[in-house]
């Protein structure tokens, strides 16, 4: 999650009597929210969808010729999964669509999807590139383009590898050398480090435990296509109290962060961290379209998807406790990330791994420090 961002419709590019806007309909952006409904407004799919398809009276009543009918821009709707790139549409469509955009009179548009980030950054981008002039355009790669992109409307726009190559793709320049982080894992650890033996001690594997009951077994169930079991299979029957085993989610109350940690690591300074996967059994109001279940925030992957029915999606293993079998263990789906992008499931353990240690690869040796086995950094 990526607080104290933009919010509304933000102006990006004007080029060739051209004004193009970017925002997140989670963030009160989208064509829906401009005072002046703009001549194009494109986006996701299910983005689009919803927010114009809104009243419905029934044909032969007189209250239908008295309701006030809203203005709708021409809408290109495209199939675009959240942090991914389109399903279908290659440089030809792009190209395409500018053309359209010269030839039509199109003079605003507007680029959205749910928060204004990675597929909008990818819109914005495109458009960028090819409404400007070749002798006006200060890029020379793909990473050049994309950091002109979030100058200008934000530093999180582009989220994902694979967005970043369709981008160069798309535009015809090279790559560069990538400018996507981690999602969501940076800030979150400013004014964070830990020792060396704090990292192996967290990172010590449990003991396996020995299985009389049949627990951590596939569940047995129809087979779908290719022999995976159907979705229908897995709606959610019962939840379990335990997340997993020596961790616990600690959300950043300065930057509206999660971050999955090992117990006894205290982020410091406490007063900015609260833990938040104490009612995971007592707080589900997350609707999953897929499974058609609601669930704790921690358990979703995006705003209408759960990280279970994206195990789904992946054919992995889920048992009867709802677990899912990631390199032949078992794990809440809430400790589990999934990236489209590259199409990876990654485990909170691994994610905290890489960060803590990249983290203090590129800071001095002053170390911050938590309860018991750390020391405050003393004031300056």
């Amino acid at each position: 999650m990526k607080g104290n961002c933009h919010t509304g419709n933000i102006r990006v590019i004007e080029e060739q009597g051209v004004t193009v806007y970017g925002g997140g309909t989670n963030r009160d952006g989208g064509w829906h929210t401009m005072a002046e409904v703009p001549d194009l407004a494109l986006g996701p799919r299910g983005v689009m969808r919803s927010v114009h398809y809104n009243d419905i009276i029934p044909d032969g009543w007189k209250c239908s010729n008295a309701f006030i009918a809203q203005q709708v821009p021409i809408l290109i709707e495209i199939d675009w999964p959240d942090f991914s790139i389109p399903n279908n549409l290659g440089k030809e469509f792009w190209l395409a669509l500018v053309d359209d955009i010269r030839e039509k009179g199109i003079k605003t548009v507007s680029c959205q999807c749910m928060g204004g980030h990675g597929r909008t950054g990818v819109q914005l981008a495109i458009l960028l590139h090819y409404l400007t002039p070749e002798d006006r355009r200060s890029w020379s790669d793909t990473a050049d383009l994309i950091m002109e992109v979030r100058r200008r409307m934000c530093e999180h726009c582009v989220e994902s590898k694979s967005q970043q190559k369709y981008i160069a793709e798309v535009c015809d320049l090279p790559e560069g050398e990538s400018v996507i982080v981690s999602r969501g894992f940076d800030s979150a650890w400013d004014n964070f480090q830990v020792s060396d033996d704090e990292i192996a001690k967290a990172l010590e594997k449990p003991k396996p435990k020995k299985n009389s009951s049949g627990r951590g077994q596939p569940r047995k169930g129809k087979k779908g296509k290719k022999g995976q079991q159907t979705l229908s299979e897995f709606a959610p029957k019962k939840h379990f109290g335990e997340i997993q085993k020596g961790w616990k989610a600690m959300l950043c109350l300065k930057d509206d962060q999660t971050v999955w940690m090992p117990e006894g690591h205290d982020p410091y300074p406490e007063g900015d961290w609260t833990r938040v996967d104490g009612d995971i059994n007592d707080f589900r109001d997350q609707f999953c379209a897929v499974m058609g279940e609601k669930f704790h925030p921690l358990e979703m992957h995006d705003v209408q998807t759960s990280k279970l029915a994206m195990a789904t999606f992946a054919e992995l293993e889920i048992n009867d406790d709802l677990r899912v079998k990631v390199n032949g263990r078992w794990y809440h789906p809430a400790f589990l990330e999934f990236d489209e992008g590259e199409m990876e499931v990654m485990l909170w353990s691994d994610i905290w791994k890489r960060d803590v240690k990249s983290y203090r690869e590129g800071t001095a040796s002053e170390t911050l420090t938590i309860k018991g086995n750390r020391k405050k950094e003393s004031e300056e």
